[in-house]
């Protein structure tokens, strides 16, 4: 009976600390981010050839950055130009699902911040700081 109990709780605290270290390195429950799928676009809305973003340095500086948005859910906006970026996310939950696509147009602020709308019901609109908006815009090339 005791070596059962035993048995049972190392178990249980096994599965606890696996789950706390998996956590650590997903963005609020998406899963790991794998790649990004991005495209400039410019004033007139014309879309540049498609980029692949698959390096772990470049896809850990973007979940970082987009991890501080601040996001205001239940916000209808209404741009006044096309984005500057539209990029897609590719969040890996679990390895036997497929990948969970989120969708971003980010525009760039002549205040160096960014604004960015999300199709994720969860997210919709944010605003993003300098910073974080000067680091993607570096990671997407954006002028």
């Amino acid at each position: 009976m005791m070596k059962s109990l035993r048995k049972a709780m190392f178990l249980l605290a096994l599965g606890i600390l696996l789950a706390g270290c998996s956590a650590l390195s997903e963005e609020e429950g998406k899963g790991n981010l794998v790649r990004i799928d991005m495209q400039r676009v410019d004033k007139n809305g014309t879309k540049s050839e498609e980029r692949i973003l698959v390096e772990d340095d470049d896809l850990e500086v973007a979940q970082k950055a987009m991890g501080n948005t601040e996001w205001q859910p239940n916000t209808k906006p209404d741009m006044a130009r096309v984005e500057d970026v539209l990029a897609i996310f590719f969040y890996k939950e679990d390895k036997n699902m497929p990948e969970a696509l989120v969708q971003y147009q980010v525009w760039f602020e002549v205040d160096d911040s960014a604004t960015i709308i999300s199709n994720d019901e969860d997210e919709n609109y944010g605003k993003l700081n300098p910073e974080n908006a000067q680091i993607l815009k570096n990671l997407f090339q954006v002028d």
